[in-house]
């Protein structure tokens, strides 16, 4: 139980394969205005418009979009290299640069508000760099050989990331470098893992996935841990709670694989499409 988030980020990850299963959103072509979600896909990133509509492949061999502030470049994962890596690409899918490389896995990334850099996890810590893959340096390290710190966001100055250093089975939300934000009571037979978490748009809040009341849920709290409260309630594991651009609305991945869109207080939950990975165009 006490790496049930970690489980979860594997099995998302896992997922990318399993979703063609489902029934896909019929494909349209033309340009797709904004908000745009980009989305994982039987191993592949897709776009889909904020009403369900205009589908289309992006990039193959590729999830965990994550866009740049500006919503021109798309940073993501793939393993085309062999192990998987940080890469960055334009908004249309062109001109694809391979950003680290590393003995293990990159996983992901996420943007700082001025996009000129990135932070992502590396072997179970925190690592930023710049947007060109130069200045590569650890932000958080780990202090015990079990520590494993994980799914940065980044607003501002500040960088939250999910980290078990408060148990090995106990995954809570910190702001970098050490300073907790949440103080569930998970343990090896309890449930209380928190992570994943995304900042709205304006820096105030903190969607994030806690299965500290059962099923994995999403829920929302203010930046300095203060005002959690939970958005779903249902019986089924919700993940990767990612905030529409407006911060009205958030995204999140119902496992194995279906990408459902709720307003943020909680109301008007609907289908979007099937798939895992989510994060929006500015």
């Amino acid at each position: 139980m006490g790496r049930y988030v970690l489980a979860m980020w594997r099995l998302l990850i896992a997922a990318v394969a399993g979703v063609a299963l489902l029934a896909p959103v019929p494909s349209t072509s033309g340009a797709s205005p904004a908000p745009v979600l980009a989305f994982t896909r039987a191993g592949d990133i897709h776009t889909i418009r904020a009403d369900g509509t205009g589908v289309r492949l992006l990039l193959s061999q590729a999830h965990s979009p994550a866009w740049s502030p500006d919503g021109s470049r798309l940073a993501f994962v793939s393993a085309r290299s062999g192990d998987e890596e940080i890469y960055v690409a334009n908004a249309d899918g062109r001109g694809v640069r391979r950003l680290t490389r590393s003995a293990g896995a990159d996983l992901s990334p996420a943007w700082s508000s001025d996009g000129r850099q990135l932070a992502w996890s590396r072997k179970g810590e925190i690592w930023r760099m710049s947007s060109s893959g130069a200045r590569q340096r650890r932000v958080v390290g780990k202090a015990k050989a079990w520590h494993e710190h994980h799914s940065p966001t980044w607003h501002g100055a500040t960088i939250v990331y999910s980290s078990n250093r408060a148990g090995f089975f106990n995954p809570e939300l910190y702001a970098a470098p050490a300073r907790r934000l949440t103080f569930t009571k998970g343990s090896d037979g309890v449930l209380g893992d928190d992570g994943m978490p995304d900042f709205s748009p304006d820096g105030r809040r903190l969607a994030f996935t806690s299965n500290r009341d059962g099923n994995g849920e999403v829920y929302l709290m203010n930046a300095n841990g203060s005002g959690q409260r939970r958005l779903t309630r249902r019986a089924a594991d919700d993940f990767l709670p990612r905030f529409l651009p407006d911060g009205g609305k958030i995204a999140f991945v119902e496992l194995p694989g279906t990408v459902y869109l709720l307003n943020a207080e909680g109301t008007g939950l609907r289908r979007l499409t099937a798939g895992t990975d989510v994060d929006w165009r500015p």
